[in-house]
């Protein structure tokens, strides 16, 4: 079982693939939809105004993205990684389905890399 978690790594970095692509698939299924415009209130309204469910799913992720990018902060700080602001322009710039995972991926090959300084 211990092997398994040995390659949690690539797990996130399949993660961030189907986050930021699906993301982006969707999104640019509105803009088509919009016959090729992207209507920035009309995206953060649809969010919150639609239903119960909708509000509930967009708190959910806020809460979650803050905290994530929190994490991404200060685990990036305290292992020493460097350019942890790429993953902040990702997360805001692409989705934070990309940003996150992708973080985690490379705070692992971080850490597997200088495992002696941990």
């Amino acid at each position: 079982m211990k092997k398994i978690f040995e390659y949690k790594h690539y797990f996130y970095l399949l993660l961030a693939l189907i986050g930021g692509g699906y993301t982006y698939y969707f999104m640019w299924q509105g803009v088509i939809e919009s016959n090729g415009n992207f209507d920035v209130v009309d995206f953060v309204q649809s969010t919150w105004i639609n239903n119960f469910y909708a509000k509930s799913l967009t708190l959910d992720f806020w809460t979650g993205a803050i905290a994530g990018t929190f994490f991404i902060l200060v685990e990036g700080m305290r292992l020493g990684m460097k350019r942890i602001w790429m993953y902040l322009l990702l997360t805001v710039g692409i989705a934070f389905a990309f940003g996150f995972p992708l973080f985690l991926f490379m705070r692992e090959l971080h850490i597997r890399n200088n495992k002696s300084m941990i």
